[in-house]
């Protein structure tokens, strides 16, 4: 989806996003089918990676009042023109840096963004950050692409030799068109799990969410701060 977070390669894939933002609002206008997990709570609502908007109006449907966060300049002005009369917030911020107090959010979404991030160290500098801003008691949605995903198959010797070239298992390259393309770390369930954990959540469910084949696309983690 859109990148947050401050790691190699931020830069370009944040520029990416600023170029294919009208592109991507086109096709993927649908909010994510776990986002549903957060439905029911209330109170202030974090979208992080929020891209052009589609997950933070599901939520502000839900009844929360959101705000809506990512890196890219390109796709918060697409946000805007879309829900420029929802009043959501929207801000422009780096995950591994957020601009929030401490327990600002009663719930916080991370909706196919923590796979963006290059290297587990500032992937797990980001779950610390959004552990900072959920307040106690509050709810934390993480999704992330499956290293299952069975489009990547084909390209399995090169995903499992990933480490000989300096990279962590599960990197990869994903072209959008000829117009660039985006760094993702591929999880396995119990990495993410694992992550989730270490960054002081209580898990409440995880599972693996399929779109369109046999095999999970995703994983998905509800996360509750203790």
């Amino acid at each position: 989806m859109n990148l947050v977070g401050c790691c190699s390669g931020s830069r370009e894939l944040g520029e990416l996003y600023d170029r294919i933002a009208d592109e991507f609002a086109r096709v993927r206008r649908r909010a994510w089918p776990s986002i549903l997990e957060l439905k029911g709570g209330s109170g202030m609502a974090l979208d992080l990676g929020c891209g052009t908007g589609r997950n933070a109006a599901a939520l502000a449907s839900f009844g929360y009042c959101v705000v809506a966060a990512d890196l890219s300049i390109g796709m918060l002005n697409t946000f805007r023109k879309r829900f420029s009369q929802r009043g959501m917030a929207a801000i422009r911020c780096d995950a591994l840096h957020l601009p929030f107090r401490e327990g600002s959010f009663d719930a916080v979404a991370l909706v196919a963004v923590i796979h963006h991030i290059r290297g587990r160290e500032n992937r797990l500098r980001g779950m610390a950050e959004v552990w900072r801003v959920t307040k106690s008691g509050g709810r934390v949605l993480v999704t992330a692409w499956s290293i299952l995903q069975a489009r990547f198959l084909r390209r399995g010797i090169r995903i499992v030799s990933s480490p000989l070239r300096g990279q962590e298992l599960g990197d990869l390259i994903v072209p959008w068109g000829k117009k660039g393309g985006r760094f993702y770390h591929l999880f396995t369930k119990l990495e993410l799990e694992r992550m989730v954990r270490r960054s002081g959540f209580r898990i409440i469910k995880s599972y693996g969410e399929r779109i369109r084949g046999r095999l999970p696309e995703n994983w998905v983690v509800l996360a509750e701060k203790v």
